[in-house]
């Protein structure tokens, strides 16, 4: 570099910038050390409470020093400013790691576990289940990594979370090549907006993990479609992009079919749109131009092959059939009797209530600065459509043209799942179309920007970092799962797992083992122990909504003498904190700890679990008045 362009480059990045993001990344370094230096010794039902402060106070150090030096330094400030915070995003989504957790995943996440470890042996392979991809990339990265592949199931997440932080704002590079851009939809990554914790998860998650991969392939789309990465080799119609997209939408495919489906529906309401302008075009005039949208290639090719390869790898397995035919017979129960919409809303709002806290309040902690992202990319839709927004960059214009035609296509698609049983899907894709509310979201706080420019160049910038941070933690707040959003951390501690493979080890034969409000089944999974289904109790709902109650539960059959009750740290905290002693009360738990109950008798116990003998003969199945008392 010669002299004159090293003192140019210099004079456009200050020191006072310099000096800034080197504190900003010596914050970062001392917050994961300070998390490092207290690992996780058991189960934490709230990895915010129990990571140390100085991790808190690093790494918003350094997210507030990023977002600083991107507002003040100029070019290469926006850059590393970026860079900072993205790293201080990374290193929270990495918190798990740091804390040292044994597994970071509930429900799902134990049975893709077990899935996993399987897949390792001659008898399970990737094409025994439906979505094998992310198990694959699992396997590869703990392979690789030489670490258990619990921890390579964490990593497939953390990878594919850096996927979403990268390719969001080159997605909108794509389509608006202003640096200015990049910045607001990098910031907007980081917002991890796709992850709700009522059906996307920060651990393994199969259409999670498929919904953070998704940027990829929506960059690639868009090279595709605006004529980028163009090759003098190839035909007019192809680029490199081209021939890499089929690659990508096949491992969408891979990851999850489902997510693939809402793939395909977006890649075909992109090549209607493009199809209806060129129709436009030769209508009207070869020179009329319209957002820049006529010029685009067109995707006959890629949604051609989308489709057959969704066809023939999903039509092998039942699960297909299954998920179509719930989602029809939920729709036409609603058509017939007008009711069943929402019912995951509905059951979520009844447990909130019973705990005296309101569904609004719980919908601004989950769904805010959602809300927030979707009224903006709306009404930047709606300017596009109505001739309001004219600028610089036709290409952008037509990329929220077509994600906001998508809302046309994929809303009656998304519509159908919010009814009936299957109403917990809708939040999944809620979460996927957060990807495109994210683009579409972060190209309207562009125009507003450039709207504003004289009185955000002003003393209005301190405003924006506070705005700026301020949202940042709104959104991640609830990331983790945790009592702020009234719902325990999914925390999988090694005493769990010791405790569980010992009990089913040891336990006799045909005997059923009961568990608090979650049975052993996910554990059993995880640990690949073949145990009849039917020996796997879960003691919840009105039934066994106390200790006494669960002290004369008869499971499914009523001439077992006795069962074996699992109680953990992991069950008291999750009852007592999280869910703020809806069913089960600390003293519930303290009576079973005190063998205040003659039914129970202890088996074993590491510290943190404990397997109980509960005798379902020799005492009356009514309670007494002194067992009342006591138990």
């Amino acid at each position: 570099m010669s002299p004159s362009l090293r003192r140019r480059s210099t004079s456009t990045f200050p020191k006072w910038a310099r000096a800034l993001l080197l504190i900003g990344f010596l914050s970062v370094a001392g917050a994961v050390l300070a998390a490092r230096s207290k690992p996780a010794t058991g189960y934490e039902v709230s990895i915010y409470a129990a990571t140390p402060l100085a991790f808190w106070v690093g790494v918003l150090a350094a997210a507030t020093i990023g977002v600083v030096v991107a507002l003040y330094a100029g070019r290469w400030g926006r850059v590393t400013g970026v860079g900072l915070a993205g790293f201080a995003t990374m290193s929270f989504a990495a918190l798990p790691f740091f804390r040292g957790y044994y597994y970071y995943g509930t429900g799902d996440a134990l049975t893709h576990l077990g899935w996993a470890k399987q897949m390792l042996g001659p008898d399970f392979g990737f094409f025994d289940i439906i979505y094998p991809g992310g198990h694959s990339l699992a396997l590869f990265l703990s392979q690789t990594m030489g670490v258990p592949v619990r921890w390579g199931m964490m990593y497939a997440m953390l990878t594919v979370s850096l996927v979403t932080l990268v390719f969001v704002p080159l997605a909108v590079w794509v389509v608006l090549p202003d640096s200015k851009a990049v910045v607001i939809a990098a910031f907007s990554a980081m917002l991890m907006m796709p992850i709700n914790n009522i059906s996307t998860h920060p651990h393994f998650h199969a259409y999670t993990l498929t919904t953070l991969y998704f940027p990829f392939v929506l960059y690639l789309l868009f090279k595709h479609l605006t004529r980028s990465a163009e090759d003098a080799a190839l035909p007019e119609w192809l680029s490199a992009a081209s021939l890499v997209l089929p690659i990508a939408v096949t491992a969408n495919v891979f990851f999850h079919p489902q997510v693939a489906v809402n793939v395909l529906v977006f890649m075909g309401t992109i090549l209607a749109v493009g199809i209806a302008w060129r129709r436009r075009v030769r209508v009207s005039h070869p020179a009329a131009t319209d957002g820049g949208g006529q010029h685009h290639r067109l995707l006959v090719g890629q949604v051609l092959f989308l489709f057959a390869l969704l066809v023939a790898w999903a039509a092998q397995y039942r699960h297909t059939y299954i998920y179509a035919r719930n989602v029809l017979a939920s729709a036409m129960e609603f058509l017939q009797t007008g009711s069943g919409a929402g019912q995951a809303v509905g059951r979520s709002g009844g447990s909130a209530q019973s705990i005296g806290v309101s569904l609004t309040e719980l919908f601004a902690k989950l769904f805010l600065v959602n809300t927030a992202y979707i009224a903006l990319a709306g009404g930047l839709a709606a300017a596009v459509a109505y001739g309001v927004v004219r600028e610089r960059y036709g290409d952008s214009n037509a990329a929220v043209t077509y994600i906001g035609a998508s809302a046309l296509t994929l809303g009656p698609l998304f519509a159908a799942t919010f009814v009936g049983d299957v109403s917990e899907y809708f939040f999944r894709h809620l979460g996927f179309a957060m990807i495109l509310v994210a683009v579409v979201g972060s190209i309207a706080l562009y125009h507003l920007s450039e709207r504003l420019g004289g009185v955000l160049d002003g003393k209005a910038k301190p405003l924006v970092v506070v705005l700026v941070v301020a949202t940042m933690c709104l959104s991640l707040v609830a990331f983790f799962p945790s009592p702020y959003m009234y719902h325990p951390t999914s925390h999988s501690t090694e005493q769990q797992f010791v405790g569980y493979d010992a009990t089913l080890e040891h336990r006799a034969e045909g005997a059923a083992i009961a568990g608090i409000r979650h049975g052993p089944g996910r554990f059993t999974d995880a640990l690949n122990d073949p145990y009849d289904l039917d020996l796997q109790w879960s003691l919840s709902g009105p039934a066994a909504s106390s200790v006494e109650n669960v002290t004369r539960y008869r499971g499914s059959s009523a001439e077992r003498p006795f069962y074996y009750l699992v109680v953990s740290e992991v069950a008291r905290d999750r009852e007592v904190l999280g869910f703020k002693e809806l069913r089960y009360t600390r003293e519930d738990f303290e009576r079973i700890e005190q063998g205040a109950n003659p039914r129970l008798s202890l088996v074993q116990t590491n510290g943190e679990f404990a397997t109980y003998y509960v005798n379902q003969r020799g005492y009356s199945l009514e309670p007494t008045e002194t067992t009342e008392e006591t138990a």
